[in-house]
């Protein structure tokens, strides 16, 4: 998995992002396959327990090769940045799927459940708990099977036991999901993906998470006890196979090698009539159930197609250990608030944030009287600035582009100190990622093509898109 490099991409759009990292849509210059790129900041490895993660994330992924999971294809890096190369799952995320149509039918959630186990009995054989289950981290393909993704909380048992081992651990899971031992103990065991497995089978079926928020372990019991006698979320095999996972004793939960093993589990009887052996080739099930009564949803009843119901564009899942924020191609207006903000010399961040206090404002103008560009700015906050190839035809000159408030868009030559030019701002603007050093900014009658040698360039776009958003609003 050697010999890539950034410029061996090129990127089309954001998929993710968090403090310190992003997932982007990239297609490969040679083949013209697509990947989903996780990018990690190196700085954000600094500390050794983050390090230690990563490196253990990195492993895992990279010893998995399945067709229910995510594949790692290329690892490589640069001076900053660190990236995995992913397989990209096109078909969206199943949770965007059970909340559109308020669940999912019965054969589709049998179908479903039943690759989820397998691709459970598949970790269990490598020793392997994912740890954070959940229908944001199944990922759909383009045919429409699972792909399991984020191992950034799982773990990796050093030997193979009928026994289950028990290990401390940094965090937790999502507490939706999770299992009581995770939540609440910060341990996990080989049947803890069992649990959550229950869980996810009872979203499939109702359209609503059995656990809502986050609860202590005498309310799990009270809300899982009540919910699992409600004969309207599914039919007693299905309800009987939620149960039996739901176990809070972890060794009573089926699937586990003292109550049977994987074998126990297929063999239930919500699973009848399932083909294990080429269920990797079989097309799923193409209806979801209609709306009812336990559904949140609401709308006019009617059978729907697992293509036709709305993706959510490959989202991933939100995770305050490093997961993936979902999100979708237009800006909320959080996001506008929500870009790490930085000093505007920092060439590698987002800069000041667009949305501050009058008296946060005062404090950066403050600051920015000493620097070498306060004098092109006509007392507007610089927002971000950085040094960027101008591209025209064959002619490149390098230039120090500022973003100010206004909004405004300046560059100054940086031997001459001259302003070049100004690129226009309207509701028209709009940006475009080439690469991860070339983007675009398109206004009417022009095209500008710049060059972020350092590698920023969706940062400089993630950013305009920001400024432009706030003043002008959603396109």
């Amino acid at each position: 998995m050697a010999g890539k490099t950034p410029d061996d991409f090129m990127v089309s759009k954001l998929l993710g992002e968090d403090a310190d990292s992003t997932v982007v849509l990239a297609r490969e210059i040679e083949t013209e396959i697509e990947f989903a790129i996780k990018i990690i900041e190196k700085r954000s490895l600094e500390k050794s327990s983050r390090k230690t993660q990563f490196e253990k994330e990195k492993d895992i992924i990279a010893l998995i090769d399945h067709p229910f999971f995510v594949k790692l294809h290329y690892t490589f890096e640069d001076t900053k940045r660190l990236y995995f190369c992913l397989s990209f799952a096109s078909g969206g995320d199943l949770l965007s799927y059970i909340e559109s149509n308020g669940g999912l039918s019965r054969n589709c959630a049998k179908h479903y459940a039943a690759e989820l186990v397998l691709a459970l009995e598949y970790l269990r054989k490598l020793n392997v708990v994912h740890r954070d289950l959940k229908p944001e981290n199944v990922l759909l393909t383009s045919d429409m099977h699972i792909n399991i993704s984020d191992f950034g909380g799982a773990v990796k048992f050093k030997r193979e036991s009928k026994k289950d081992y028990k290990k401390a651990l940094p965090g937790s899971g999502s507490s939706n999901y999770a299992a009581p031992e995770v939540v609440n103990t910060k341990t996990c065991n080989f049947n803890s993906d069992l649990w959550s497995l229950g869980c996810i089978l009872y979203h499939m079926l109702s359209g609503n998470p059995i656990i809502e928020e986050s609860v202590n372990n005498e309310n799990y019991h009270k809300i899982i006890k009540t919910k699992l006698k409600r004969p309207d979320v599914a039919d007693e095999e299905a309800m009987d196979l939620i149960s039996s996972l739901l176990k809070f004793a972890a060794k009573e939960r089926l699937g586990n090698e003292q109550a049977g093993g994987f074998d126990a589990l297929k063999n239930h009887k919500f699973f009848t009539g399932m083909n294990w052996e080429f269920l990797p080739t079989i097309k799923p099930p193409s209806t979801v159930r209609t709306f009812s009564s336990i559904s949140s949803k609401t709308g006019s009843e009617q059978s729907l197609s697992c293509r036709h119901m709305s993706s959510a564009e490959a989202r991933l899942s939100p995770n305050k250990d490093g997961t993936m924020k979902r999100e979708s191609k237009t800006l909320t207006p959080s996001a506008v608030r929500n870009l790490m903000p930085s000093d505007p010399d920092d060439i590698e961040g987002f800069g000041v944030p667009v949305h501050i206090s009058s008296s946060e404002r005062e404090q950066w103008l403050k600051r920015q009287l000493n620097s070498t560009w306060h004098h092109f700015t006509n007392g507007a906050l610089i927002l971000k600035r950085a040094e960027l190839d101008k591209k025209r035809g064959i002619s490149v000159k390098t230039r120090q582009f500022l973003l100010l408030e206004g909004p405004r868009l300046i560059y100054v030559d940086p031997i001459s100190m001259e302003q070049k030019g100004e690129i226009p701002w309207s509701r028209e603007l709009t940006v475009e990622v080439k690469s991860f050093k070339s983007f675009n900014i398109y206004v009417p009658g022009r095209t500008y093509h710049l060059v972020d040698r350092k590698g920023n360039a969706l940062k400089w776009c993630r950013k305009i898109e920001n400024v432009k958003q706030y003043y002008y609003g959603k396109s």
